[in-house]
């Protein structure tokens, strides 16, 4: 709601922007014509919006801050202890799927490719052994059952192999510098980073985040009192001073059955979509949950709140038919929330009415 307070600068920059019949001559004040029209410049400076009948209801303000979503996020570990050699991403890097994050120098790895060293020199020994064996079996200097025997050694050595081969796969390893990989395991944002090249990590140490942004939560604080009026699928409205003037809206998905003792709230979470990312982690929201008024159950007409103007303690509003057609008309509060007004007369359902700029519209109709 805006108040009306006219001086000469306002009349003057009005004169600027409406199409103002010339003056017969110097001496004479600058006015407006009879039947002034909208500039084309000013016309680009002001917001029309739509008066349309809803259920006239109250607003509650709660707060909230961003969160990604939680059933999106795929937290990383280390799977064995080690030594950081490199980490590729920064936080809030999109990656993709089956892309290296981390590179981890570990001791595990290192043994697993001793023993696939090991194994393998095993099995070129025990291949010329079985090479040799066939040859005096041939010139019946060894026996079948010697064959036999080595030839079983060769398979359990083949058997250890696959089994060690198949255990570095598991952990992303490398047998030539025991370096262990960790992959992102799906396409996504890096939400939280707590590792850094050189650190050494144990098992299961914390490394990074990954989640989607196309859909985020809001953690909202319900307070005792407002409790009762906040309910699973409520529709909301949420908006932040990152995008004064714009509106996102989502619905109230859970509402936490515990009071949290520390911040003396019940906990929400809305969701919402994020269309273009435009919504961060951490940003903080207000929230804005419908609440229908006592008694207030039929539809009246519903005002934007930036169209009402406060003259000599009355509200008007500045009707637009066209660039040539604009009026003032007064109209009477019976309710308001944070985003509309209601009012039974005055103005009709369709009825278009300016919203931005208006202030300077409406100065210079009554002082026409």
């Amino acid at each position: 709601m805006k108040s009306n307070f006219l001086t000469p600068l306002t009349l003057l920059s009005i004169c600027l922007v409406w199409s103002c019949q010339p003056a017969k001559n110097e001496e004479q004040p600058i006015q407006a014509a009879k039947g002034f029209c909208l500039s084309a410049d000013f016309k680009n400076q002001i917001k029309i919006d739509s008066i349309q009948k809803q259920t006239v209801f109250e607003q509650i303000a709660l707060n909230g801050v961003i969160q990604y979503d939680q059933d999106e996020l795929a937290a990383l570990k280390s799977p064995i202890p080690g030594i950081v050699q490199s980490v590729s991403v920064k936080m809030g890097d999109y990656v993709e799927k089956g892309q290296i994050l981390v590179s981890l120098k570990g001791t595990s790895v290192n043994d697993l490719g001793k023993e696939l060293r090991e194994l393998e020199n095993s099995k070129r020994l025990t291949e010329s052994k079985l090479l040799s064996l066939r040859t005096l079996l041939k010139d019946g200097m060894a026996s079948q059952r010697e064959l036999e025997e080595m030839e079983s050694e060769l398979k359990a050595v083949q058997i250890g192999i696959r089994h060690v081969k198949a255990n570095m796969s598991l952990l992303n390893g490398s047998s030539e510098n025991g370096v262990f990989y960790i992959r992102a395991p799906k396409a996504g944002y890096i939400v939280d980073k707590k590792v850094s090249p050189g650190m050494t990590v144990g098992d299961d140490a914390d490394l990074l985040s990954v989640s989607k942004l196309n859909e985020v939560w809001v953690s909202v604080n319900i307070y005792a009192n407002n409790l009762p009026f906040v309910k699973n699928g409520a529709p909301v409205k949420i908006t932040t001073l990152a995008y004064k003037g714009e509106t996102f809206d989502g619905y109230i998905d859970q509402v936490a059955n515990f009071f949290d003792p520390e911040e003396r709230v019940v906990k929400a979470r809305v969701k919402l979509l994020n269309k273009d990312l435009r919504l961060k982690p951490g940003m903080s929201v207000d929230v804005l949950v419908e609440k229908a008024v006592s008694g207030q159950e039929e539809r009246m007409l519903a005002i934007p709140k930036d169209a009402i103007i406060l003259h000599n303690n009355q509200n008007f509003v500045v009707r637009y038919k066209n660039d040539c057609d604009l009026s003032v008309k007064a109209v009477d509060i019976v309710a308001e929330n944070e985003t509309y007004a209601f009012v039974k007369s005055g103005v009709a359902e369709g009825d278009q009415v300016l919203t931005e700029n208006e202030l300077i519209v409406f100065d210079e109709l009554i002082n026409r």
